[in-house]
């Protein structure tokens, strides 16, 4: 049975993924990871980007505990609370949430620039506009999105990588890949610093790479062994060969 899984990204668009096997009791819920820049007066380098990482309200707590984090003070901003943490392993380093009713965006900030002045600017680049679907954020006048990346771990298989097609065409190989009925599969690999491959499936509206790794059921604590990275890497393969029915960014 085909299993739908979606969620309402930064720029108000629907990302889907259409799976065949999975049951919605196994899937984990979707995060993210954003990037802004200056809309005019930029350099165009990495060095003017900013932004913030996406996950549902609920996965507050399982920050706080991976980080070891003490609440350091909360006030409200925006529709929801901003919450800033201590970190116990980073002293240099604070933890900082945007809490809405459904979701919650959150980033590190550094000394000096980690009081709560830096915080709420930092915030306050974008509007937040929370939904039970996902959170959005608009840049106004002001910034550009310029890299939108959503995360969905499948148990057994790997964390599905989704990215608009529109910001990330520059990624896709100049040559064919192979044919499935989603789009077209490449295998990539990295020759900076360790060796390092990947998946990649190009859709007609969105960009997949997938990261292979053994993904725990949802509520299974136990990380099992990990597997070869050639067994991992070919699970992977005939997952999005075989059971990813179709993947889109788009309204």
């Amino acid at each position: 049975m085909a299993q739908l899984s979606t969620v309402r990204a930064v720029d108000n668009s629907f990302v889907s993924v259409n799976l065949d096997g999975v049951t919605e009791d196994e899937l984990h819920n979707w995060t993210g990871n954003l990037r802004y820049t200056p809309r005019y007066g930029g350099r165009g380098t990495t060095a003017d980007a900013w932004g913030f990482n996406v996950a549902p309200r609920d996965a507050l707590g399982a920050g706080v505990s991976g980080l070891r984090a003490t609440e350091r003070q909360r006030f409200a901003y925006s529709g929801g609370e901003i919450i800033v943490y201590d970190c116990a392993d980073m002293p240099e380093s604070r933890w900082a949430a945007w809490v809405g009713p459904w979701n919650m965006a959150h980033c590190m900030f550094h000394t000096p620039n980690w009081e709560p002045n830096d915080i709420v600017q930092h915030f306050s680049r974008v509007q937040f506009t929370d939904t039970p679907e996902g959170l959005t954020s608009s840049g106004g006048r002001r910034f550009n999105l310029r890299r939108a990346s959503y995360f969905l771990p499948v148990p057994g298989v790997g964390t599905l990588a989704v990215q608009p097609k529109h910001l990330n065409s520059t990624q896709v190989p100049g040559w064919r890949g192979f044919s499935t009925g989603a789009g077209e599969v490449w295998r990539m690999s990295s020759k900076e610093g360790l060796p390092y491959e990947w998946l990649m499936l190009v859709t007609q509206t969105a960009v997949v790479k997938i990261d292979p790794w053994d993904v725990p059921r949802r509520g299974v604590t136990e990380v099992a062994e990990p597997r070869p990275g050639a067994e991992a890497l070919s699970a992977a393969a005939d997952f999005l060969t075989g059971r990813v029915l179709n993947v889109t960014w788009g309204a």
